[in-house]
């Protein structure tokens, strides 16, 4: 009897830890949250000139967004042709519903995922930013692993179904190519390793899609996650060491949607 008193002791100050720690996330959640929409509009507002609809894609709008000092553009932005983001090193992100698939876990993760960027993150792993390296939980158990693929973010999107609200490009600053070469050799160097579905324990052989982003980074000497915590894609917007380079988002006007591009030129 002792035994079990004791058994549910510690089942209660465990849950009671889990409870604390989801409260504490869920209260940072919110700040970066209001962080995170101040850097997008902010981003937004830059674009001065009147955006130019794509003659072939329906219900695209491009808005060119001058570069300031420390904004690098030398490298591949956005390839309107090939429809690819980024180049080498480059994070994308988006706050798209992991488990749409789902509809009852889709319904309870949607919000936190719409919000807090819980959706999908990548890094390209090619200087032409063809490539790029991901882990995903949503799939089947053989597939949910380190992977590297090719940057489809849009083309799915294009020539699919509609699931992500907003789509993120983020350049690390200041980044030299040794470094970004040290970044994505330390992602290959993880591919096969498991999704990590418990995002705290086991975190030398398995990973998350923030997760793995934030420690190539991290091999390459920079830190993308901004509280040090489990790594959500609202720590790596507003980390001081990005910044936004791209923004795909859809509104709906009439109940039709539309896709504005916003790039930096």
């Amino acid at each position: 009897m002792r035994i079990i008193m004791k058994i549910i002791k510690i089942l209660n100050r465990f849950l009671l830890i889990i409870l604390i720690c989801f409260f504490i996330f869920l209260i940072n959640g919110v700040f970066e949250h209001f962080v995170v929409q101040d850097r997008i509009f902010e981003f937004k507002s830059r674009a001065t000139e009147e955006p130019v609809a794509d003659p072939l894609i329906d219900n695209t709008y491009y808005y060119r967004v001058p570069s300031r000092e420390g904004e690098d553009i030398s490298r591949n932005i956005f390839n309107f042709n090939k429809r690819i983001i980024g180049a080498k090193a480059d994070i994308i992100t988006s706050n798209r519903n992991p488990l749409r698939d789902y509809p009852f876990l889709s319904k309870l993760v949607g919000p936190f995922a719409k919000y807090l960027y819980l959706g999908h993150t990548s890094i390209n792993s090619t200087e032409d930013g063809s490539r790029l390296i991901e882990t995903i939980g949503n799939s089947a158990w053989e597939n949910n692993i380190v992977r590297e693929g090719n940057n489809d973010w849009l083309t799915k999107e294009e020539y699919g179904d509609y699931s992500s609200p907003m789509i993120i490009g983020l350049r690390i600053k200041d980044t030299t190519s040794e470094q970004r070469d040290r970044m994505i050799e330390y992602a290959k160097s993880k591919l096969g390793y498991h999704y990590n579905y418990s995002f705290l324990f086991n975190r030398a052989n398995s990973f998350y899609c923030t997760d793995i982003v934030s420690r190539a980074a991290s091999a390459g000497g920079v830190n993308v996650n901004y509280d040090f915590l489990a790594t959500t894609g609202t720590d790596i917007l507003i980390s001081e060491n990005v910044y936004i380079f791209f923004i795909r988002e859809v509104v709906i006007e009439n109940g039709i949607e539309r896709y504005n591009i916003y790039y930096l030129d």
